[in-house]
């Protein structure tokens, strides 16, 4: 296993750690925050969507909106995304956002139906998960009003973990992936797989049918995909082997016609979990993983995938240096779930040129959202100047009359 990220790079520098949400009475309600996503809005807010609950695997745990009107250093809660009591049974459910390039956000993930409300969401006596819904949001004012819910349909009998935001591509499809969830029962009809969803109509109709990663041994978790130049995806997978029950480096696979045929897993020898990458131009990645096994803690590279190729040309372990070891050989789920205590990093580039890693923790007994303000010296690999040739390539894909959002196409 690579040695543990260097607290001090020369790349990377974490110049401020924030909270975007914790429970300000905590000895009257029980309420934290869990598995953020964040956005830019392309006039400059930024807008975090997270589940609110008062437990992990709580029933009443539903999407909360905050924003960010000072580039993250303040948050107001906004309050739900939806009134989930109109559905007229018990789910808990969570989305993440993204931003189109005409200014719609859209927000993508999945809700557990919630029957037995002294039940989790994992079912220890089966090993399977509760049933649920893959499910989709749209806001056209900026996030504050969104509609209610839809079902995305899907043709596998297993939920879809849609946990991270879709993406719009530079040929202007809506594309997503996604881990799946055993049935309650504990089978898995379909086999060990990852699916790549793909919407032509900006999000009313999906196709799910395109494996990313065809069933095999691996169990493919907390999926993340990414575009480097136009047509070049990338996704990054959390990689277990459910049979053994031990946890595997992230693996990753890459596809270079826009996510049609994706070509063999990639070990990338790093032993995380929940993982995001985002692309910096050139040939140039950057990672934001979760360690929760030996040397825990989120931890953040800069990647040279010249060739297909994982290189790590710098590191920083940004946050939870004294956690201990969370995760282990031989736990079942539910056991995981009860042990974990942070988790869901993601990365966000911001129109300013500043980036802000976000993730949740669970400190004194709080879950919060936490985020980090992070200066990358981009100038010293190079990039800017094919970061903003690529732009421009994707904004002369973009159909006339569409500006191109800054967070859009990070």
């Amino acid at each position: 296993m690579p040695p543990r990220a260097k607290s001090k790079s020369e790349l990377i520098e974490c110049v401020e750690s924030l909270v975007a949400y914790h429970n300000p009475r905590p000895h009257v309600h029980s309420r934290h925050g869990y598995h953020p996503g964040l956005t830019q809005l392309p006039g400059g807010e930024l807008l975090a969507l997270f589940v609110f609950a008062e437990a992990f695997e709580a029933p009443n745990g539903t999407t909360y909106v905050s924003r960010s009107r000072d580039s993250g250093h303040t948050w107001e809660l906004q309050g739900p995304l939806y009134d989930k009591s109109a559905l007229g049974f018990e789910t808990s459910d969570t989305l993440k956002p993204a931003v189109l390039r005409d200014g719609t956000l859209v927000a993508t993930g999945y809700r557990f139906h919630r029957a037995n409300p002294e039940e989790g969401i994992a079912i220890p006596a089966t090993a399977g998960f509760q049933p649920g819904d893959n499910i989709i949001s749209f806001s056209h004012d900026a996030g504050h009003t969104w509609t209610f819910p839809q079902v995305i349909e899907r043709s596998y009998p297993e939920l879809l973990e849609l946990s991270g935001p879709c993406l719009e591509t530079a040929s202007g499809d809506l594309v997503a992936s996604a881990g799946f969830y055993n049935l309650p029962d504990g089978s898995n009809p379909t086999g060990k797989f990852a699916a790549l969803l793909r919407s032509s109509d900006h999000g009313k109709t999906w196709d799910d049918r395109t494996f990313l990663v065809a069933p095999g041994s691996i169990t493919p978790w907390e999926t993340r995909i990414c575009e480097m130049q136009p047509g070049r995806l990338v996704t990054i997978i959390w990689a277990y082997d459910e049979r053994n029950r031990r946890h595997l480096a992230n693996q990753l696979v890459v596809s270079h016609d826009n996510g049609y045929t994706w070509a063999q897993l990639i070990d990338t020898g790093h032993m995380a979990q929940s993982s995001r990458l985002l692309f910096l131009g050139g040939e140039y990645l950057r990672s934001i993983r979760g360690h929760r096994a030996e040397d825990p803690g989120i931890y953040v590279r800069l990647i040279d995938f010249s060739d297909d190729q994982w290189k790590v040309v710098d590191e920083l372990a940004i946050w939870g240096f004294s956690a201990g070891q969370q995760t282990r050989d031989g736990q079942s789920m539910a056991e995981m779930f009860g042990s974990i205590r942070f988790g869901q990093p993601s990365l966000l580039r911001l129109s300013n040129g500043e980036f802000l890693a976000s993730h949740w923790s669970i400190e004194d007994g709080q879950g919060k959202i936490r985020v980090h303000r992070l200066h990358v010296d981009t100038a010293g690999l190079g990039v800017i100047n094919q970061v903003s040739e690529d732009r421009q390539a994707i904004q002369r894909l973009i159909a006339p009359g569409h500006e191109t959002a800054e967070a859009g196409i990070s």
